[in-house]
């Protein structure tokens, strides 16, 4: 029996990974900082916010709290 799973997560390219969520939430952090001076309806901010930051920093926290490292580790 193969472990299909343990092959696909050895050709994950975790320093791309990283590098590219690190991009995406330095981006959110921005949008944040900024999203009174954004152009448009609060509306439109209020959805982005609802549709995608929240969702997406909910993801986050949940594996944060999944994946625990000791301090000693860090």
């Amino acid at each position: 029996m193969t472990h299909k799973n343990i092959e696909t997560v050895k050709r994950i390219d975790f320093d791309r990974l990283d590098m590219l969520v690190s991009e995406r939430i330095g981006a959110l952090k921005l949008y944040a900082q900024n999203i009174d001076q954004a152009e448009g309806g609060k509306d439109a901010h209020d959805a982005i916010c609802r549709d995608l930051i929240l969702p997406c920093v909910y993801a986050l926290a949940q594996f944060l709290e999944s994946v625990k490292l000791d301090e000693a580790q860090q």
